[in-house]
């Protein structure tokens, strides 16, 4: 896949490439086309996950250099409309972005996205992105326009489960109040 064409994979693809990361953990999962993707897990990782992903793309002008992003929508929100992540039924919502190209997720703190408007961006540092390339695994501040700040973090497929055990820690740190 080329670089310069912001490859882009269907729901069904993005699902299937998820799935095929975290391998032996899935002991269940909805179906690959249909989003969000729900997921039961073996231990140690969550039992119950709901997984938005999308695809990262990182367009030239209007952002810092190489910046990646990701636009939330969930299902059934249409334009002017605001969005919220689905945490019912004891599921734990999980917000990833995918590069295809390089293989590389980016999972970000669902729970700090409330309320948002339709097609709203989130982004993450090309740094961090290349830093998982070379490394498998690499994290990133992010500072938010409310007081907030959160821990993104992006990780190759052979440290996926590594990635959500984190990326529940940061979660749980920040509503504990705890330093990053």
């Amino acid at each position: 896949m080329s670089a310069a064409t912001n490859d882009r994979l269907s729901i069904e693809g993005l699902s299937h490439t998820f799935l095929d990361a975290l391998g032996g953990a899935v002991s269940w999962h909805s179906a690959a086309e249909r989003k969000p993707l729900e997921i039961d897990c073996k231990s140690p990782l969550p039992p119950k996950l709901r997984v938005y992903i999308y695809n990262a793309t990182y367009p030239p002008g209007g952002r810092t250099m190489g910046e990646h992003k990701i636009q939330l929508i969930v299902p059934g929100q249409e334009r002017g409309e605001r969005g919220n992540f689905d945490a019912s039924g004891g599921r734990i919502p999980l917000l990833v972005g995918f590069r295809p190209d390089l293989k590389i997720f980016m999972l970000w703190d669902a729970e700090l996205y409330v309320d948002f408007s339709y097609s709203r961006n989130v982004q993450i540092m090309p740094e961090t992105v290349f830093e998982a390339f070379a490394r498998g695994i690499a994290r990133q501040e992010r500072r938010l326009w409310t007081q907030n700040s959160e821990i993104v973090i992006a990780t190759d497929a052979r440290h996926m489960a590594e990635a959500i055990l984190e990326r529940q820690r940061e979660t749980l740190k920040r509503l504990l109040g705890e330093k990053a």
